[in-house]
């Protein structure tokens, strides 16, 4: 019997032979030439992408900056033709793209037509819900549409341990609409999307790692994934409130395990993000549009992607200093984890 770890590199296997094209292929190659290099100017474009159709959520996570309410990009949603536009300038390159960032996909009244649009052009589609809403005309939908992977998250096995942090949700409606996602599939005859159980783990729920485990095996999912939360180290009440007590469940740099080179990003030559507005952040975690690298609605993708910030960072991860004709950019201060954003 396969693990959850094996049926993930088998599907993710079967996708990217069936995204692949000659000039993908090429273009990815590149990509890891550049990456082992550290090219300042890139050769190839990204071969993935995080596109945020938008940055408003329903719930309230203690943890995340949207349901805090401290999002310092103004709230909105990327216009279906601002998509279209961008994945029609990278799907000559582009294997993946995670349709998602700092909000709920599934309230943007388009989530399904910016779906089908990428996966009609033989691009792996990823969204990630909290699934605490979901119509059965949206679940036929979905499953029509093309979606290659769906993660949900899911914390806990009792509305009390799942509410701790999905503050505003409710248990039994996420499972009821999972039931109905994962039925619907099935009537459908498809094996996509794959439907990945996640659950952040942290000190309210670390006692139920397996209770939900073994709840995400009954209700059908394909697999199951823990992830850390990521605790402000500085905020002893953050601490003292959300850090696992079992060191497994931390992240690597609360268990002093950072590698030698945290200078060692790959961002910069593989991936972009980019936000609802057109706005381009060097990676998932930054939400400041002050830490924008350019506009993917106003300019290319091509144009960002060997712009001066870009280049400027790629530089810097090299010496780690602004040189000569560089600008400044968030990566010249980044120490290699998330917690530099609250310093």
């Amino acid at each position: 019997m396969l693990t959850d770890r094996q049926r993930l590199f088998w599907f993710h296997l079967r996708e990217f032979a069936r995204c692949s094209t000659p000039r993908r292929l090429a273009n990815l190659a590149l990509v890891k030439v550049q990456r082992r290099l550290r090219l300042e100017r890139a050769w190839a474009m990204p071969a993935s992408y995080f596109i945020d159709p938008i940055n408003i959520c329903n719930l309230h996570c203690p943890l995340c900056p949207t349901g805090r309410g401290l999002l310092a990009r103004p709230r909105g949603r990327m216009a279906l033709q601002d998509m279209r536009r961008i994945v029609d300038q990278i799907a000559p390159y582009a294997y993946r793209i995670e349709l998602y960032n700092w909000g709920e996909p599934l309230l943007h009244p388009h989530i399904v037509d910016m779906i089908r649009y990428a996966s009609d052009k033989r691009i792996a589609v990823g969204l990630s819900s909290n699934l605490n809403r979901l119509e059965p005309e949206t679940a036929r939908h979905l499953v029509e549409s093309g979606l290659s992977q769906l993660v949900v998250s899911i914390d806990g096995s009792s509305q009390e341990t799942y509410a701790a942090y999905r503050r505003g949700g409710q248990l039994d409606r996420v499972l009821a609409n999972l039931r109905l996602l994962i039925e619907t599939r099935r009537q459908a005859g498809s094996h996509r999307p794959f439907v990945i159980w996640r659950m952040l783990v942290g000190k309210h729920n670390e006692h139920d790692v397996e209770a939900v485990r073994q709840l995400a095996r009954e209700m059908g999912a394909d697999g199951f994934a823990t992830d850390a939360l990521f605790v402000n180290t500085r905020n002893p009440e953050q601490v003292q409130e959300w850090l696992p007590t079992d060191a497994q469940y931390r992240a690597a740099s609360y268990r002093q395990e950072q590698p030698q080179n945290q200078w060692a990003c790959d961002e910069l030559w593989e991936s972009m993000v980019v936000n609802w507005d057109g706005g381009v952040a060097p990676c998932c975690w930054l939400h400041d549009p002050r830490f924008d690298f350019g506009n993917a609605i106003t300019h290319t993708v091509r144009e960002v992607w060997n712009g001066p910030y870009y280049v400027s960072a790629r530089r810097a991860l090299g010496r780690r200093k602004i040189g000569p004709g560089d600008v400044e950019t968030v990566c010249h201060r980044c120490a290699g984890h998330p917690d530099y954003l609250v310093r």
